[in-house]
């Protein structure tokens, strides 16, 4: 059995401290003179440092990307596979790609110390071009761009390279450094910080690490908060997190608690996400930590042995999802909303109580504006999240908000989330629907047919919020006929929709085999080039064998061949600042979330996945 993924070797003696001082120590690594020098340029601009790839740099670069390409539509064994990376590998023998193979070589033949001493190697092959530029230190190295994003994955390289090989305060020094010079963290190095940081036995700086993913939805922010939580003895806070993570990501504490044997499978084309090896590989990540705590599994199977109700329903969604266009500017949102202000100073009141008003802004144009109680209680609510204090505490006192007033929506949407990640969706249910209604005492007769209740408005959000929660809770209870009707409502009179609400509607549409009512939503969206828009075309054709299936196929593909590759693809690698309720267009965080939401659907659909993926094949540039 695979039970034991720590190294043997975790006793070994520690070099580097601290970031500054592993990057003193890949310096030290030069030689007389560097082999990158025709493929990689050091320029000195402001101050700092950046690297640049030559012309042939960049063509040799574009020639492992093809190989890789290559690679995952024929297998690494094809021969324009191996004769691509031959190539590279003759001519750059320090590029990252190269250095990653050998690496992942030299540790699945037990050779860990092997493993460094090439990545050191390669290392000592950059480290001359940047002395030769007068790199000192790490602040005077850009590494956010050009060449310098592949010297981040040599990095990222090593300290796999350092943790295998049980170095685990040199590995954590090392992605410590990789974050530092590039915040955007394009190699996901912040997962093994947290990893690492808790197996070193500093659980805290496990959690200070994830302070700023506050929102993430992430299995290794989730599962990593957890464990963290539970290795410092905070157990109301452990217990709190890991109902979070089980809600969210339920094979990965599958994963975890299982026994693993050798010769796990590779997965077949068209397995979903939770296929062994895809499992196999939550293991791989998050098992050495989990293992490192005493008493950390064993706790993790009783919490995944409760939360697993039998006979649940797990129609899982994973979150609301807006997509599209970036926040506004400072000064075009200080603009906005002093029109807003002004506006509101001029509306005419429909109704109000001792917390909202209710105001017509424009023609059938409403707007909710809290009163200073509604504002009092709205702070109150915030400060409870600012405190130090026990969930239930949290949670007696978010109670006592509502019986004071009943249409707090965002005091309401906390609980109601409380409810349903523990999978207890009749109650999210009960506390949603009458919040909902206490804001609707106020409409007009004419609301459902001609009143508008934009997103834009901050006070609109709440309401809008709850009903978007709403929908997916009664969607996921099985209620679909219940989640359609409060769907039409709310795009009703919010057409607009940034909350995901119209596309949780076409799917239940399409699953429910109600192909007119998809076909009709998807054709009033606000944003007919998002993802789930193109794509639902594209399934609908297949579904109705309409004539113009192949032209919907074509369409959705040539617009987001990441997403095509996502769908198709046996293996799925969270990007690492992968968030439900923000995804932008063309991203590979947009192909992800598409794949998380849609391919289950996509899969029910007999034959559809392989249609899409042979004939989608003819788009891919």
């Amino acid at each position: 059995m695979l039970t034991d993924v720590e190294s043997p070797r975790t006793g070994s003696a520690t070099r580097f401290e601290t970031p500054e001082s592993a990057f003193a120590a890949l310096l030290a690594l030069e030689k007389k003179s560097s082999g990158i020098g025709a493929y990689v340029t050091a320029d000195r601009s402001q101050g700092t440092v950046s690297l640049a790839l030559t012309p042939e740099g960049e063509a040799i670069d574009q020639t492992y990307k093809h190989a890789s390409r290559l690679a995952d539509e024929k297998g690494i064994d094809d021969r324009d596979v191996l004769e691509r990376l031959g190539e590279v590998e003759s001519k750059w023998p320090s590029h990252p790609g190269v250095v990653e193979n050998a690496i992942n070589e030299a540790i699945e033949t037990s050779q860990p110390e092997r493993a460094v001493e090439i990545a050191e190697q390669a290392l000592a092959d950059w480290a001359a071009t940047l002395h030769a530029a007068g790199v000192r230190n790490a602040g005077d190295l850009s590494a956010g761009r050009g060449a310098g994003t592949l010297f981040i994955q040599l990095l990222a390289n090593y300290e796999f390279a350092l943790e295998r090989a049980g170095r685990l305060h040199d590995a954590l020094s090392v992605a410590r450094l990789s974050r530092q010079l590039d915040p955007a963290d394009p190699e996901h190095i912040l997962s093994s910080i947290v990893s690492l940081a808790v197996r070193t036995g500093d659980a805290m700086a496990a959690l200070r690490a994830l302070e700023p993913l506050a929102e993430s939805l992430a299995p290794y922010v989730l599962y990593g908060r957890a464990l963290a939580y539970f290795a410092l003895g905070q157990q109301e806070n452990a217990q709190a997190a890991v109902h979070t993570a089980l809600r969210h990501w339920p094979d990965v504490a599958q994963a975890l608690t299982r026994e693993w044997k050798s010769g796990t499978p590779m997965p077949r084309p068209g397995e979903a996400v939770s296929e062994l090896q895809v499992l196999f590989g939550y293991y791989e990540v998050f098992g050495s930590a989990w293992k490192s705590v005493p008493g950390a599994i064993e706790w993790l199977k009783q919490a995944a042995a409760s939360a697993l109700r039998p006979g649940a329903k797990r129609e899982r969604y994973t979150g609301l999802t807006r997509t599209g266009a970036s926040a506004a500017a400072p000064e075009t949102e200080e603009a906005v909303q002093k029109e807003q202000a002004e506006l509101i100073r001029k509306a005419q009141v429909i109704g109000e109580d001792e917390f909202v008003r209710f105001l017509e802004v424009q023609p059938n144009v409403y707007v909710y504006d809290l009163t200073e109680r509604g504002k009092e209680l709205e702070e109150e609510h915030s400060a409870l999240y600012r405190r130090d204090m026990k969930l239930a505490a949290r949670i007696q006192a978010i109670e006592e908000m509502l019986v004071t007033w009943p249409g707090h929506a965002n005091a309401t949407i906390a609980l109601a989330r409380f409810h349903a990640q523990k999978e207890h969706f009749d109650s999210a249910i009960e506390l949603l629907e009458p919040a909902i209604f206490d804001l609707q005492k106020f409409w007009p007769e004419d609301m459902g047919t001609v009143g508008r209740l934009p997103h834009e408005w901050p006070g609109n959000k709440p309401l809008l919020s709850a009903y978007a929660y709403l929908v997916t809770d009664l969607a996921a209870a099985g209620d679909h006929a219940s989640a359609k009707a409060w769907a039409a409502d709310y795009l009703g009179f919010n057409p607009g929709d940034n909350l995901g609400v119209r596309q949780k509607a076409i799917e239940l549409a399409i699953s429910d085999g109600e192909y007119a009512d998809a076909l009709r939503l998807i054709n009033e969206a606000v944003d007919p080039i998002s993802a789930y828009n193109l794509f639902g075309r594209a399934l609908l054709g297949y579904v109705l064998q309409a004539n113009d299936a192949e032209a919907a196929l074509k369409n959705a593909v040539e617009s987001r061949p990441l997403v095509w590759r996502e769908l198709v693809s046996d293996k799925h690698r969270m990007p690492h600042h992968y968030n439900p309720g923000w995804v932008r267009y063309y991203s590979p965080e947009e192909a992800y979330n598409y794949n998380e939401v849609w391919s289950g659907l996509w899969l029910r659909k007999h034959g559809a996945l392989l249609w899409l993926k042979k004939e989608g094949r003819k788009y891919i540039a």
